[in-house]
């Protein structure tokens, strides 16, 4: 690459305006429990119609998108798809496609997308360093195979789809033909050494990146699975957080400029030694001893979500994590293994471990009928049942599945 070039990339690579951030005091340990009621309020429900092709189980993954509820049930591959007034509509199985075939939600197009590796291929770690090194090659694309499932067709049929150049990249859309990729990788089978832990495309063409790293040996990242930065809405327009491996600090992203918005102030028992970014482990094996041994120190902020009063967020340690939630205003922090039901939310767990889909500011949980017939036996201790809630319950022994839709207190 031309030095002049590779300077002006270098330099658009650090358009990061290092303002102050807002500190967040969190001890793991500290954090402590509370009522659910403590936090959520606006609770709305939607029961979803009994089906004999539906079986919702404790866990599941749900999609909320403009027009549906769509519920997925990974182990058995299958989704099961309902309208915004809990009607059921289609089962669909996805199991034909094969293993590591799994719908990601392309909201722009409202579209399930069901991307994988070609099984007529098999892959080295070498064979993906170079596909994505070059990822535009229309030759690439026989590697991969993807199947969509258009929203706006009402049949829901799986249909096989062209690859795409960021199907590849599993680039995340921001907004119209931009694309920003979030791996982070290290080998020494790359050509060239820097890379961007954040990267933003326009079609398939560099425009900008972030936060440079040495691709070849950088110590923090060699012998690692799995590392990326995280893309997350942060509820304004145009405006995202962004979260790196082993960092503290929330950055935001708005009109091409990255800013540091929250240090999150971990005690010192949770942080990274020095040796851990300059020195590097001398192979995978170490790497793995080091990260089993030492399972809370932080690996990365996941997820962030504030309202005016509360902020909440999953931190991933080596090999353990947590989801908090942080009192803006007390500066008290709350771990939400430890916040219950309560009869003011009528004893549903609504505040889970995995708190459901979210759009705005609004969350969305599933409950299971397994869940219900306990909400059900706490009824007369219990604030009085809503009707949509009370609906569920036609047949008490076998009552249909609900969607709860919440919000987090602002004061």
């Amino acid at each position: 690459m031309n030095k002049k070039i590779l300077l002006l990339t270098f330099l658009l690579a650090n358009v990061v305006a290092y303002s102050q951030p807002a500190k967040i005091y969190l001890s793991p340990k500290a954090a402590g429990g509370g009522n659910q009621s403590l936090f959520i309020d606006s609770l709305k429900f939607y029961p979803l119609e009994q089906n004999n092709d539906v079986e919702i189980g404790r866990y599941n993954g749900l999609f909320n998108t403009d027009k549906y509820f769509i519920i997925t049930r990974y182990t058995d591959a299958i989704l099961f798809l309902f309208n915004k007034q809990g009607k059921f509509l289609k089962k669909v199985s996805y199991k034909k496609l094969g293993e590591g075939a799994y719908p990601r939600y392309d909201k722009a197009k409202q579209q399930l997308n069901f991307i994988f590796i070609n099984k007529n291929y098999q892959l080295t770690e070498r064979d993906h360093v170079k596909i994505r090194a070059d990822f535009a090659n229309k030759k690439n694309r026989k590697y991969y195979k993807k199947f969509t499932l258009d929203l706006n067709d009402s049949s829901f049929t799986l249909k096989k789809a062209e690859v795409t150049a960021f199907d590849i990249l599993d680039a995340y859309n921001l907004k119209d033909d931009y694309y920003f990729t979030y791996r982070i990788h290290v080998s020494e089978d790359y050509k060239d050494s820097i890379d961007y832990e954040v990267k933003i495309y326009k079609d398939d063409k560099f425009v900008k990146g972030y936060f440079p790293y040495n691709k070849r040996n950088d110590p923090r990242y060699l012998y690692s699975r799995s590392l990326s930065a995280i893309t997350l809405e942060s509820g304004k327009p145009d405006t995202f957080y962004i979260t790196r491996p082993f960092t503290d600090t929330v950055y935001s992203l708005a009109n091409d400029a990255i800013a540091p918005m929250y240090q999150m102030v971990l005690p010192m028992e949770n942080g990274l030694p020095k040796s851990f970014f300059n020195t590097g482990f001398k192979n995978k094996t170490e790497r793995d001893n080091f990260e089993r041994n030492n399972g809370w120190l932080l690996r990365q902020i996941y997820t962030v979500y504030e309202s005016k009063k509360y902020m909440m967020v999953t931190i991933g340690f080596l090999s353990n994590y947590g989801r908090y939630i942080y009192d803006k205003k007390t500066t008290r922090s709350y771990n939400l293994e430890k916040i219950k039901p309560d009869s003011l939310t009528y004893n549903l767990p609504v505040l889970t471990d995995d708190s459901g889909n979210r759009q705005g500011n609004k969350f969305y949980t599933i409950i299971s009928p397994e869940q219900l017939k306990k909400a059900y036996e706490l009824k007369a201790k219990s604030a009085p049942f809503p009707k949509e809630l009370e609906d569920c319950f036609k047949d008490p022994k076998k009552p249909s599945p609900l969607i709860v839709e919440y919000t987090f207190k602002t004061n």
